[in-house]
């Protein structure tokens, strides 16, 4: 069978552009080097785009694995909805202790507001969002703008400062955390190995509530009600440390959810997530 077709465009094309290099760390006892990996989805026809949104994406997997990629299906539900979406590698423990993680991060958000145009990016509209370790990163990097020791590497002439940040159950506060209490919570090896030699000091120094001012960027918090592996302890900490201050911040538990849980991906948060950052 022949047929004409009459297709009229009722939405943007997305294409994906892989394994772009946006730092270089020392790797193999630092004698030699790793190029850090980013992904971003954004539309096909970028010629006259306007700028929009971009969400940097951080995957969890309690500080010792990470896939960039992993998440992609998910993040299209934004992508779709107007929004780049940048998915990004960082150094897990086995890499470096902290702050590697965040150094990569922040290097990422530079990297990506020094080529915002190539991927129809808003510089001023960068927002980080992550699950569980990448919840930890995410609010991190939201609460550090204008820490100097977090910004090393290339991009410098860019601030790594986001517009806001989303935490989905991320550790806030590694001072109160101490050995497993059950046997699903983070246990304190894969802690100490995140945190490094030196615990006492790299607990304070990567605990996002200590960073938390009035200048602070707005935060979206969510966390699962039945989360046994990190405590919601840790999302309350935030939420009540950013209301003190004066910073906005959106505070969504979901019912019955636990760690990682398919609750936290449906299209109803998700929707949640997208009013967030089309507030600003």
């Amino acid at each position: 069978m022949k047929q004409l077709l009459h297709v009229e465009k009722t939405r943007e094309v997305q294409v994906l552009a892989e394994n772009i290099s946006y730092s270089r760390v020392g790797d193999w006892y630092d004698c030699t080097w790793q190029d850090m990996k980013l992904d971003v989805i954004c539309p096909k026809e970028r010629n006259g785009h306007a700028l929009q949104p971009c969400l940097v994406w951080i995957c969890g997997g309690a500080f010792i694995t990470e896939r960039k990629d992993i998440w992609a299906p998910e993040m299209m539900y934004y992508a779709d909805r107007g929004v780049t979406v940048a998915l990004v590698d960082y150094r897990t423990s086995d890499k470096g202790a902290f702050p590697a993680a965040l150094i990569d991060i922040k290097a990422a958000i530079r990297y990506l507001k020094a080529h915002a145009s190539d991927f129809c990016i808003d510089p001023a509209r960068i927002f980080t969002i992550g699950e569980s370790a990448g919840g930890t990163l995410s609010t991190l990097a939201g609460v550090t703008a204008g820490v100097p020791e977090f910004d090393r590497g290339e991009w410098l002439e860019e601030s790594s400062s986001v517009a806001g940040a989303v935490d989905i159950y991320g550790l806030t506060d590694f001072s109160v955390l101490s050995a497993a209490a059950n046997e699903d919570a983070v246990p304190s090896w894969q802690m100490a190995a995140f945190l490094g030699a030196d615990l006492k000091t790299a607990a304070k120094k990567a605990s996002a509530v200590n960073y938390v001012t009035e200048d602070t960027c707005p935060f979206l918090i969510l966390h699962g009600s039945a989360d046994t592996t990190v405590p919601i302890a840790q999302s309350e900490a935030l939420y009540e440390k950013l209301t003190a201050a004066g910073v906005r911040a959106d505070y969504f538990v979901i019912e019955g959810a636990g760690h990682g849980d398919v609750l936290l991906y449906q299209d109803e948060v998700k929707a949640r997530v997208l009013n967030f950052i089309r507030s600003f």
